[in-house]
């Protein structure tokens, strides 16, 4: 990480190894902003001066207290939170008679929540302790990409939706608890080409869907950009092909879904 002492903030990017969060590594550091990357399996494939790569376990409590230990918040003015990570998956739950979800599968919400509560919930102890030490606070901001059809809450991927909910309501009840410097942001995206997302979709025509570039090249800014309390921005690709009501009906949700997945 670079010595500049003129840098004020600190952005910390949790799924850093998957293509949208490789590309705001890369868009960040280029901005020379300190940026610490924080991985699992697979490394940042990019080096800077400005970048930290950090592996860990985001799931694991302990694990990131641990990490986290030997971060010095205390040098910045600002530091950014990043959430970049989650898995949906398509649930046809018994369509057409489709079953009341009763819970939300453990890995959807193991990878969507707990990776953000932990992180959070560290950062803002870290953050506030300093805060309480001194007069000029460290602003805090917590960024998480969730989906532009979340309101909707579609069947097909109503688990991932409702996760995406959950991590809002942290978001804002963190802002609440503390108004003077916490404020969040929501990146609300349509489908993007990631490797992921084609694992699980690998029969999608991906004409116009939106690539990391263009989900980072439209949010970047947002990250630094000061504004207070809370904020959601939709980052949409439209195709010619939407049909109005479209997250509204099951039968064009479930065609469509299970024509992509090859699921039935």
């Amino acid at each position: 990480m670079s010595n500049n002492k003129k840098l004020k903030t600190l952005t910390i990017v949790a799924g850093a190894a998957g293509e949208i969060g490789t590309e705001f590594c890369r868009r960040i550091t280029k901005k020379k902003i300190d940026c610490i990357a924080i991985v699992r399996n697979r490394k940042v494939v990019f080096e800077s001066a400005f970048l930290t790569q950090i592996t860990c376990d985001l799931t694991k409590e302990k694990e990131i207290e641990k990490v986290f230990a030997q971060v010095d918040f205390s040098k910045y003015q600002r530091v950014v939170f990043l959430h970049t990570i989650g898995v949906d998956k398509f649930e046809p739950r018994g369509y057409p008679n489709i079953k009341p979800m009763d819970t939300i599968p453990s890995d959807v919400y193991n990878t969507n929540v707990n990776t953000f509560k932990y992180l959070l919930k560290c950062c803002t102890r870290k953050i506030g302790e300093i805060n309480l030490q001194r007069k000029s606070k460290i602003k805090f901001k917590i960024v998480i990409v969730a989906g532009s059809g979340d309101m909707y809450a579609p069947f097909v991927i109503e688990s991932f939706c409702e996760t995406k909910f959950i991590l809002r309501q942290y978001i804002q009840s963190h802002i609440r608890m503390h108004p003077s410097w916490i404020s969040g942001l929501s990146v609300n995206i349509t489908s993007t080409i990631t490797e992921t997302a084609l694992k699980i979709r690998p029969y999608a025509d991906t004409k116009y869907w939106l690539t990391p570039k263009e989900v980072v090249a439209k949010s970047i800014n947002l990250l630094t950009e000061s504004f207070s309390r809370y904020k959601e921005v939709d980052i949409i690709k439209h195709s010619p092909n939407f049909v109005g009501g479209y997250y509204e009906n099951n039968d064009l949700l479930y065609e469509k879904w299970s024509k992509e997945t090859g699921i039935k």
